[in-house]
């Protein structure tokens, strides 16, 4: 199969990177060990020193041994970043190794929160939530991918033809830069800051309030005041208490100058960790070249001759991180009240605000776009057996060999086919028979070809529809609504996108079950004859074997599809294969007889 070459790919990465990583763990232990060793022998040669009141010898080689150590301090935490980097990496290729497996299940982000019971179609074809589509397919590193990505999945924006086209291309092309997305994956975990909100700092961005000069000037004076009051001191003029005095006044002008600051203070806190996550991103983004039209248009929004991009957000990323070290550290402490840091500190984020505001929102949505985008190109990468369907404006579905991209391996593939002139299929069978999980596949299939995915297929076709689904409908006691009831809101609503003139796809699975079968039959019946007045097409589920002659009588819109089972050595089997015509095969009695029931 195609799809070994992604297997090989993150087979050998992982095999590489591990090797490495015992290399850098042997490293790293002997630098920890070094550093051990170099504390033990500063303390024995200070004895040493000591012992022969060689005072002089015992502060050098404290010093010397001091800058060792800080050496070793800085060089042990770069290589710990190595190693984080390392797993990082490994984790990215075990993810998609997992993937390709169908093990997504286990993975912990399921998307659950975007759950909707009042959405077209998002509860009904498993786009979030345990076993979803956003389970399988998201691997985004920023809060605003991932949620993106899931407004993505419900088509919030919608979609056209051009778009589709101009999408697909682009996810091709991302899909060929294996290495680039890895990167970027990498780099986006380095600080876990996946989980925070910039939309506060956006916001921020977009005010005009000035921060006044005069905080600075004043600051300015407290600093020389400071440098006299040490002078003088040094000399016996003033006693050294004085200093201490001074320190405290420092204190209660920072906090005074600083006033009214304290939110964007904890912004900065809070968000430091992700611009810098954001600023190595759009390193990545910003050094890398693309070609497809959909890319350029994106890449192009941080191109601006008169702003580089890479360098503002490095330069906001070196003042927050500043900002950030303000919280917890007693060094700063130190230097805030002798040197007015925050004063500084907030002049420099204030002109850096000034300076960028119109910049800085394009370039958040450029990383969560590409973000969002990765994650669909991973599946075209993993997925080489797959097809990228062709978009037709006046296309209802057409494909061969059509599977459930969730079911992977195991799906039972089927071609199928509907048209202008057989637009509504009726699909029968038994139970368990494989009805209700074929509507599935051609929704999730369809939904694959707005975003820009090849689909699970060996070819693919279909228009620009609005898709409506009427399939796991079930009690909700808290609004004192049935099955039947809730049933029933759910046409309304697919009968309103039909009124308001949407070009509607609709899925119904065993629609009216929950009134007796002469209702059921008449309201299945009189519905199909309204969709099909509105030029709705798709499809519907019915053990009413009776609906079926829609087809032959005053009906020719619709079409008749089935699922059978057979029996061998006393068990109930399926082949799961669609076949043209209605059921002719029941299994109601003999499942019953499997359970102990005597019919």
């Amino acid at each position: 199969m195609i799809i070994i070459l992604a297997e090989k790919f993150y087979k050998k990465n992982i095999e590489s990177e591990s090797i490495k990583k015992n290399k850098l763990d042997k490293h790293i232990a002997f630098i920890s060990l070094s550093r051990l060793l170099l504390v033990i022998a500063c303390i024995l040669i200070d004895y040493l020193y000591y012992k022969e009141n060689h005072y002089k010898g015992m502060i050098i080689s404290t010093m010397l041994c001091l800058i060792i150590f800080l050496v070793l301090v800085f060089y042990h935490s770069k290589l710990l970043e190595l190693k984080k980097r390392g797993e990082l990496f490994i984790n990215a290729n075990e993810v998609g190794l997992k993937r390709i497996n169908g093990e997504f299940k286990s993975f912990e982000d399921d998307g659950k929160e975007f759950l909707d019971e009042k959405h077209e179609y998002i509860n009904d074809l498993d786009i979030f939530g345990k076993n979803s589509l956003f389970q399988y397919i998201n691997s985004t590193v920023t809060k605003g991918g991932r949620e993106l990505l899931a407004s993505t999945l419900s088509l919030k924006k919608g979609t056209n033809v051009l778009e589709i086209k101009e999408k697909q291309e682009g996810i091709k092309e991302l899909s060929n830069k294996s290495v680039f997305r890895q990167k970027m994956y990498v780099e986006g975990l380095m600080k876990n800051a996946q989980n925070v909100d910039l939309n506060e700092f956006i916001e921020w961005t977009k005010t005009k309030s000035d921060f006044s000069i005069i905080r600075c000037l004043v600051s300015l004076i407290f600093i020389a005041i400071t440098v006299i009051c040490v002078y003088l001191s040094t000399i016996g003029i003033l006693p050294e208490s004085f200093i201490i005095l001074n320190l405290l006044v420092n204190f209660c002008a920072v906090k005074i100058l600083c006033s009214g600051l304290k939110k964007e203070l904890n912004m900065c806190v809070n968000i430091k960790g992700s611009i810098h996550t954001y600023g190595e991103i759009l390193n990545l983004i910003e050094d890398e070249s693309f070609k497809s039209p959909y890319i350029k248009k994106i890449h192009e929004k941080i191109k601006n001759k008169n702003v580089s991009c890479k360098k503002e957000i490095k330069s906001l990323s070196n003042i927050i991180e500043w900002v950030g070290n303000s919280k917890n550290n007693a060094y700063y402490l130190i230097l805030n009240i002798i040197f007015f840091c925050d004063v500084f500190l907030m002049f420099r984020l204030y002109k850096w605000r000034k300076d960028n505001s119109p910049y800085v929102e394009e370039w958040v949505s450029v990383v969560n776009e590409i973000d969002a985008l990765n994650s669909i190109a991973n599946i075209a990468f993993e997925n080489e057996t797959w097809a990228y369907p062709s978009v037709l404006e006046g296309k209802i579905v057409e494909g061969t060999e059509i599977g459930h991209p969730l079911i992977y391996k195991k799906a039972v593939k089927n071609n199928f086919t509907l048209n202008k002139k057989q637009s509504v299929a009726l699909i029968t069978g038994s139970n368990m028979s494989g009805k209700s999980t074929f509507l599935r596949t051609i929704g999730i299939n369809i939904i694959l070809s707005y975003i820009g995915s090849p689909v699970c297929a060996k070819d693919f076709s279909c228009g620009v529809m609005k898709i409506y689904t009427c399939m796991r409908t079930k009690d909700n006691l808290e609004e004192n609504i049935s099955s039947f009831y809730a049933e029933i809101l759910r046409i309304k609503i697919l009968i309103e996108g039909c009124k308001n003139n949407e070009k509607v796809f609709f899925l119904l699975d065993e629609i009216f079950k929950g009134t007796n079968s002469v209702d059921r039959h008449t309201g299945a019946s009189i519905l199909i004859k309204q969709l099909l007045s509105y030029k709705a097409s798709g499809l519907l589920s019915t053990h009413d074997l009776e609906l079926c002659d829609l087809e032959t009588k005053d009906n020719s819109d619709v079409i008749n599809y089935n699922f059978r089972e057979y029996y061998s050595e006393n068990k109930i089997k399926f082949d799961y294969k669609l076949r043209r015509g209605k059921s002719e095969t029941r299994n109601a009695i003999h499942l019953m007889r499997l359970a102990g029931i005597n019919v």
